[in-house]
């Protein structure tokens, strides 16, 4: 009786032991109220200054795919952009509700990103405890790379989204017996394939969540069912769109910083809280022009580093741990098969795509193309903050795991602050089509040259421009999106030739009395002859010979215009 009585005593007087099938410690009511408060702060974040920047390059392409969804020309090049089918369908419908501006386009990605935090806080609980869903929270909130893609006009934060809900129904299909989940797991996977292309190479990965399955051979036999009845379903559209997107696509500006060793661990830093960031991320990569430099040095490189040291500290005690072993008093919040899935989510997407750079062209991208292993990895990294915090901290792992994450959000605010600092001064497409709204007649004509095409439908619609646009040369009028200005635009001098014949014809039968030609010049010519310049002059050469002559010339803008010279006798 007395040994009993002090066993009782011992069993009382001890705290409860957080168990893979017992409920965590923490609250679930104050997780709850946590995640919500974080989910706030973080829609804060991502909805804060949509409007205080014009749309850049790759936007004013989602602008003109939205506006032509449902009347391409035959011969338009609707799949060669990105195959982002799918959001144009939606944000079309979206723009319509909530406006027709840059605000009202990228609304839609802020409000994917924020429903993206409880989500991913979700599988967090799922995985491991209240704990880790209220530290996954508040990594998803404060992520700098995530608020960036919050704040574009671009597919990438609806695919992160997808991705968050492909994990959150695998980890469920997983580990429950419904073939339900199943079902909601290859419906969201089969969205998420025809979102991105780069899906593919999360595929082959989702095999990891065996890992996490009670009955695993039944779970091994369900996933591959899945995957198979998607990938039919997947064809038809992998031959019309992902195919011709992979062989046209213009990868050439991305093999100037390809560095095949550095690719994979760029992408694990650029992933975490002010982590390091390429320079086409504007805002946050110091090595951007745009960049704003703000306070001393030292603390914009502190806080690249600390995210980085916390991490690999907090894994290194982890493993050091489960090496060396537990007390069952101490016994871990989540199964190492939890981990070791997530891993392989995050690790084989990224071996795949870039094994295929390797093989095919360089079309690694650290921090964009890469995203689908952002959510497994903020995933895990919430497991392994919340494993770091009890190792260290024991009874006082949630105050540990409240540190951690607020040096790791300070650190995070460093490069957000920059974000809603940049507000760069309007671009030269925008003064143009400024000042074409104020001197042009509807009746006019404004010819393109490559790039500028897509930049000015854009711009000319916001400034109420009711005249014509076409480009020069003349195919690109069927060109959305990306291409390798070289290689594309370099050709013959008879194909050139005959291509500016073609559409001075076409201007000439076309232009009424008293109209004028609009020509804008590519920025990018400013800098010296190139390709782009040749071709140019082929064109203004033809114009000259069927009499058409400068009348209006903008020095600082690069805008003139030409008349027929028996353009005032008729």
């Amino acid at each position: 009786m007395g040994n009993s009585s002090r066993v009782s005593a011992t069993i009382g007087n001890r705290r409860p032991v957080d168990d893979l099938t017992d409920k965590p410690r923490t609250s679930p009511r104050g997780t709850v109220i946590l995640v919500v408060l974080l989910t706030i702060v973080g829609a804060g974040f991502r909805f804060g200054g949509l409007d205080t920047r014009d749309f850049w390059f790759d936007e004013s392409c989602t602008f003109i795919y939205v506006h032509n969804l449902f009347d391409w020309p035959e011969d338009s090049s609707l799949l060669v952009e990105s195959t982002n089918l799918p959001y144009y369908a939606v944000l079309r419908g979206w723009v319509t509700l909530f406006g027709d501006s840059e605000a009202g386009y990228r609304s839609f990605s802020a409000a994917l990103a924020t429903l993206a935090i409880p989500l991913l806080a979700i599988v967090a609980w799922r995985l491991g405890t209240s704990l880790a869903a209220a530290v996954c929270a508040g990594l998803v909130a404060f992520n700098p790379l995530h608020i960036h893609y919050a704040h574009e006009a671009r597919a990438y934060a609806m695919w992160v989204f997808l991705l968050s809900i492909v994990l959150w129904l695998l980890v469920e299909a997983s580990r429950q017996t419904r073939r339900r989940w199943w079902v909601g797991y290859g419906l969201a996977m089969l969205l998420c394939l025809h979102l991105h292309y780069f899906t593919i190479y999360l595929v082959p990965a989702t095999a990891s969540c065996i890992l996490l399955a009670t009955n695993r051979r039944r779970a091994l036999r369900r996933w591959f069912v899945t995957n198979i009845v998607v990938g039919i379903l997947f064809i038809p559209y992998f031959l019309t769109a992902v195919l011709p997107a992979g062989r046209g696509g213009g990868s050439a500006w991305i093999s100037g910083s390809w560095e095949p060793l550095l690719a994979i661990p760029r992408t694990l830093w650029a992933f975490l809280p002010a982590g390091g960031y390429p320079a086409h991320l504007r805002g946050l990569s110091m090595l951007s022009s745009d960049t704003i430099r703000m306070g001393p040095n030292w603390i914009a490189a502190a806080a690249r580093i600390i995210p980085a040291m916390i991490v690999v500290l907090a894994l290194l005690l982890v493993i050091r741990r489960r090496v060396l072993g537990a007390d069952q008093a101490e016994k871990p919040t989540h199964n190492t098969s939890h981990l070791a899935a997530l891993a392989g989510f995050v690790l084989v997407p990224l071996l795949l795509a870039w094994a295929y750079s390797l093989i095919v062209r360089p079309n690694y991208l650290v921090g964009r193309y890469d995203l689908v292993a952002w959510p497994a990895l903020m995933v895990s990294l919430a497991l392994i903050v919340g494993e770091f915090a009890r190792t260290v901290a024991r009874r006082r792992s949630g105050r540990a795991a409240l540190v951690t994450c607020v040096v790791l959000g300070a650190c995070s605010l460093v490069p957000i602050t920059r974000m809603a600092a940049l507000k760069p001064p309007p671009t030269l497409h925008k003064l143009r089509a400024m000042r074409l709204a104020e001197i042009a007649h509807p009746g006019d004509l404004v010819v393109t040259f490559s790039y500028d095409r897509d930049y000015l439908l854009y711009y000319l619609h916001r400034a109420g421009f009711a005249g014509r646009i076409v480009s020069y040369p003349s195919w690109l009028d069927g060109q959305i999106g990306w291409l390798d200005t070289a290689a594309d635009l370099e050709t013959d001098t008879d194909v050139s030739l005959s291509d500016a014949a073609g559409r001075v014809g076409e201007i000439d039968s076309t232009l009424r009395a008293g109209n004028r030609v609009w020509f804008l010049l590519d920025s990018h010519e400013l800098r010296g002859r190139s390709v782009r310049s040749e071709i140019n002059d082929v064109l203004l050469d033809a114009l000259a010979g069927a009499g058409f002559y400068s009348d209006l010339f903008d020095g600082d803008l690069w805008i003139f215009s030409v008349l027929r010279s028996d353009s005032t006798m008729m």
